[in-house]
């Protein structure tokens, strides 16, 4: 598995789990729950900013895909851009 692929999937699991905390916490579906998912959604969106940094880096992604990551929607935006990227490297 390359970096780059290592990394597009971590990004997915990393929506997975914010996508989880927003249904838990929109649908008031408990505190604990959206305690628990909000601590690893944290230091997971951490990690994968860190990620996204060295993976730029090493020039194995662009400089707009940290900016993806890094924006108000966070692991989705990076998600996105890691797609995006990943379509214009086959093409």
């Amino acid at each position: 598995m390359t970096y780059f692929q290592a990394v597009r999937l971590y990004s997915a699991l990393e929506a997975c789990v914010f996508t989880a905390l927003l249904v838990v916490w929109i649908g008031g579906l408990g505190d604990q729950a959206q305690l628990v998912l909000g601590w690893i959604h944290g230091i997971g969106w951490t990690f994968l900013c860190a990620a996204v940094l060295a993976g730029c880096l090493r020039r194995v992604f662009p400089w707009p895909v940290l900016a993806a990551t890094v924006s108000p929607l966070g692991p989705i935006g990076a998600t996105v851009a890691l797609e995006i990227t990943s379509r214009r490297r086959v093409a």
